[in-house]
């Protein structure tokens, strides 16, 4: 009887994958980062677009933000349901079919004939996002060497900011000298570069099963993140359409979350925001992509539309203060190491607030080399403390539950960046579209709506910053209990 236990139990184990070693745990992460480096150049592929897509097709510039909004939406749409389709297809089978997503979405952008099929294009580049940000930082802390999970995961961080700072020269001078169209061939080579080097390079890290994925959530996630953004995107335009839009997705999302804790097999486990740690911790993860995705996307407009750049030229611009991202991403996780989340979280969310009140004044007076400064400034401290806190409220779940925090993370910046996106390109197109037909000029409404935006991100920043005060204390406590708890275990061995 002991024998047959034995022997199940060593089948049991030999079905574990295990992680590479040596050289082709090397080649994974090597194709892994390049996977995020993809995923992070096709959502900023747009960034320096708007302007140009608004102009080309005729619209507002909230309906060219759906070029964007569609695309977030269907990423945080696709990462909820990623876990799941983690258990049941394993990781190599998954990142492929990413890969294929990605490379079917960027050739149909390439043909696309109008505006929607364009936004359709958009969406099916999306999927591929939407997995790859929750599955790499999961399968990046199982294949790190030990005590290096810290140092790999803010290398991630900088290779994503890499990808950042390069999209918007790239795309810039591709859509100032041949268009908006060609530009999706970027994408459609790397997809398919990737899909020939991760079949021997990506392994199966994960027991597989038949995990259920509830249908009714997936629906009621998108159709309520979808309505909720149309209403903020539009609410600039007019009030009481988009605002009762906004009201129902609101409701339909509280439905959603309703349902997940009352479901067994929930499709986004909610479990990681029992602990306040995570949970504060992951707030201020909303509001630093916000403040984020508020500089990749509102700094490019003013450029354009204010101070009359081509997309090229405001692309180039943007390199530098992305790239003081990239830079302070890398030291970041020693940086934690070192000091701990005080004063590192704390000081990096001031530095941002100090970088956003420049902004302010330079855009007033048009001093476009000071306000990339100031940007490069809010840039820098986004860098210092975003890896930080990413690797903290992921160290404060059990193992046991991680993969649901990394799932609820990567949602959580999806929303926080089409929030972000809605929000402020939604009251920007409103000055504009308000002031031109009063007869101001192109110029001077993008000056005001980029200023009368950039209030009320301060605003945020400002609140921002009081609340990183109350996660050191509770990351702090959160220690002191931790060790309290060995100490006692350890005494209590001792004695027995």
């Amino acid at each position: 009887m002991h024998t047959i236990e034995c022997g199940a139990k060593m089948a049991a184990d030999a079905s574990i994958p295990s992680p590479p070693v040596g050289a082709a745990r090397t080649a994974m992460i090597v194709v892994l980062l390049a996977s995020n480096l993809l995923a992070s150049f096709t959502q900023s592929l747009m960034n320096v677009a708007l302007d140009y897509v608004a102009t080309d097709f005729h619209i507002t510039l909230s309906q060219a933000n759906w070029m964007v909004l569609a695309f977030t939406i269907v990423t945080a749409t696709t990462i909820t349901m990623a876990a799941k389709l983690l258990e049941r297809i394993g990781l190599h089978k998954l990142m492929t079919i990413g890969f294929v997503f990605s490379f079917v979405g960027s050739l149909l952008g390439f043909f696309a004939w109008n505006y929607p099929v364009m936004i359709v294009a958009r969406a099916l580049q999306a999927v591929c996002t939407g997995l790859c940000f929750p599955l790499i930082n999961e399968a990046l802390l199982t294949i790190a060497p030990k005590g290096k999970a810290a140092t790999l995961l803010a290398v991630n961080s900088g290779v994503i900011g890499v990808a950042l700072a390069f999209a918007p020269p790239v795309s810039g001078l591709i859509i100032t000298c041949v268009g908006l169209r060609p530009l999706f061939l970027i994408p459609a080579v790397i997809a398919l570069v990737l899909i020939i080097a991760g079949r021997p390079a990506i392994h199966n890290l994960y027991m597989r099963r038949k995990a259920h994925i509830d249908i009714p959530s997936v629906a009621l996630s998108f159709v309520g993140l979808a309505c909720f953004l149309y209403g903020l995107n539009e609410i600039s335009h007019e009030v009481f359409p988009p605002l009762v839009i906004m009201l129902a997705g609101i409701a339909i999302l509280a439905i959603f979350v309703y349902r997940q804790l009352h479901i067994d097999e929930p499709l986004l486990n909610l479990t990681p925001l029992r602990n306040p740690v995570f949970t504060v911790g992951e707030t201020l993860v909303t509001l630093a992509f916000m403040a984020s995705v508020y500089m990749s996307l509102l700094v490019p407009l003013y450029l354009e539309g204010a101070a009359s750049y081509s997309p090229f030229i405001a692309g180039c611009m943007c390199i530098v203060p992305i790239l003081c991202y990239a830079a302070c991403c890398f030291p970041s996780g020693h940086l934690l190491a070192k000091h701990g989340v005080w004063p590192l979280v704390p000081v990096g969310f001031a530095i941002v607030l100090i970088g956003y009140i420049g902004m302010y004044f330079a855009s007033a007076q048009l001093l476009v080399i000071v306000l990339l400064a100031c940007a490069a400034i809010a840039y820098a401290g986004i860098g210092i403390f975003f890896p930080a806190v990413k690797t903290v409220d992921l160290d404060a779940l059990p193992r046991a539950i991680s993969s649901y925090g990394s799932s609820i993370h990567s949602t959580i910046v999806q929303i926080g960046s089409s929030v972000s996106s809605a929000l402020f390109v939604g009251i920007m197109s409103g000055d504009v579209t308000h002031l031109m037909a009063g007869g101001t000029s192109k110029a001077d409404a993008y000056a005001f709506g980029f200023s009368h935006t950039l209030l009320i991100a301060i605003g945020i920043l400002i609140v921002a910053v009081i609340l990183t005060v109350v996660y050191t204390r509770l990351v702090r406590r959160q220690k002191g209990k931790a060790a309290a708890t060995g100490s006692a275990t350890s005494e209590k061995t001792g004695r027995g």
